[in-house]
């Protein structure tokens, strides 16, 4: 039955990916140092600017578009990283860490005018985010960091070998299911069949571990597209050998003075106990901790009326107010 779609599909027509700014230019993108990035602003430019990081590596901001009711008293920034969602692809050399980092640092130099921005960084987003306040610390006033899954190696290595525990046999047949319509699919810049393929295994919505509560699971379809390279190139080797991811996205961080959070879920096995043990620790003394009780990694989407109200309560020093200065970990 499987073999039977795919030659159907090909009599009929080639499967469609979304386009990239390359092929499409009504996508809406701000162009730095000649590169495309595909963004999305809401809110008057003149208000204090929100930069969203979504997570990946190769994942889209779609699903984190409920962070747009910000715009209400912000400027918030939404952007595809480079080589994902409808941002350009790129040459593999051009998708390392570091370029990561350089381009969230192109984005703020664009969008801040000279001011001080607000973060937000989900997963993947939340290690840039952690990064960018140690390479740049006088560039952030107040950053949200959502469940990191690594700021070094020690936590490299135990992220890896969690993620390795809930690999099922049902991951690998999904995986060949949707690689047998890859050559079905309509090409223009090459990248789209794996494109597909990793679009369609991260919209699969499983519920529960490692990631949601049980019951619990993303809506479907809810990224556009991945950028596998991206993927492949900056996290795939991490986890065939974690013993080469050798940052330490927190080594300069003490340098930073500004308002941190982090919020962590009780149900991701990388959420609130993880982030305690491994990654708090390393996190500057005004950090401040707070516990997503009965929800799961994708809080910011699964949650929003819960999410929008920490991170507003945060952003006006409310959460400070409400509890003395010393503490560090909420549990709210």
């Amino acid at each position: 039955m499987i073999l039977s779609i795919p030659i159907f599909l090909g009599l009929v027509s080639c499967i469609q990916v979304p386009q990239t700014i390359q092929f499409d230019n009504s996508i809406p993108y701000t162009e730095i140092d000649g590169y495309k990035f595909h963004t999305k602003t809401y809110g008057n430019p003149i208000s204090t600017p929100i930069i969203i990081i979504h997570g990946g590596p190769g994942g889209d901001y779609e699903y984190l578009k409920s962070l747009k009711e910000l715009s209400t008293d912000y400027y918030v920034i939404f952007y595809d990283q480079r080589g994902t969602g409808l941002s350009p692809r790129v040459e593999k050399d051009q998708l390392t860490l570091e370029t990561s980092l350089a381009d969230l640092h192109s984005i703020i130099n664009h969008f801040s005018k000279g001011r001080k921005v607000k973060l937000i960084g989900h997963s993947w987003g939340g290690m840039l985010a952690i990064g960018y306040l140690s390479q740049h610390p006088n560039m952030v006033s107040q950053a949200v960091v959502v469940e990191p899954g690594m700021l070094d190696p020690e936590s490299a290595k135990v992220f890896v070998e969690k993620i390795k525990t809930f690999q099922s046999l049902s991951d690998i047949f999904d995986l060949i299911k949707y690689i047998t319509l890859y050559p079905f699919v309509c090409k223009e810049d090459g990248h789209e069949g794996y494109d597909y393929v990793m679009t369609k295994l991260m919209n699969r919505s499983k519920p529960g571990d490692p990631y949601q509560c049980k019951g619990e699971a993303m809506p479907p379809n809810i990224f556009k597209r991945a950028g596998y390279e991206a993927f492949n190139n900056m996290l795939k080797p991490v986890m065939n050998n974690p013993a080469i991811f050798t940052y330490d996205l927190t080594e300069n961080i003490s340098e930073y003075y500004g308002d941190l959070i982090m919020i962590s879920s009780e149900c991701s096995t990388f959420g609130y106990s993880f982030q305690e043990k491994y990654h708090i620790p390393k996190l500057p003394p005004q950090t401040i901790h707070v516990k997503a009780k009965n929800m799961g990694h994708n809080m910011l989407t699964l949650n929003p009326e819960w999410s929008l109200k920490i991170i507003r309560d945060f952003f006006v020093n409310k959460i400070n107010a409400y509890y003395p200065l010393h503490l560090k970990y909420l549990n709210i």
